[in-house]
This record gives structure tokens, sequence and C-alpha cells, in this order.
């Protein structure tokens, strides 16, 4: 599945309400997004230990 979205001025994007549903993401969930041949992944993370998933250049943006 494949949809498209745009960004705001402040980098943020809405993902499909069609999206979530299909993976089982609601608010509150927890998510991993990485870069993979140009282009993000994002996927439902059901370990609560997210942080260990984390990249250390981008753990500096996380309020932990």
């Amino acid at each position: 599945m494949a949809v498209r979205s745009c960004l705001t001025p402040d980098g943020r994007v809405t993902i499909p309400r069609s999206i979530l549903k299909s993976l089982g993401i609601g608010g509150g969930s927890s998510v991993s997004i990485s870069i993979d041949k140009g282009g993000l992944v994002l996927k439902k993370v059901e370990d609560s230990k997210i942080i260990e998933t984390v990249l250390p250049e981008t753990r500096v943006y996380l309020k932990i």
C-alpha cells in the first residue's frame, strides 16, 4: 500500500489513517523509523525497549 502525504513547514508528516490501521498503530504506539534505499521505513515496535534500537546519532533528539 502506498499513499501520498505532505510535510508541514516544521517537517512533520501526517500518516493516513488507513496506513496506521493496517499496521495496528494508534495513539501512544511505539514505532521505529529508518532509512532504506533512499526511503523511510516505519515499523510498529512491540518491545518496550525501543530506545535500544535507536541509532546513537539520533538519541540526542529524544527526551529521555
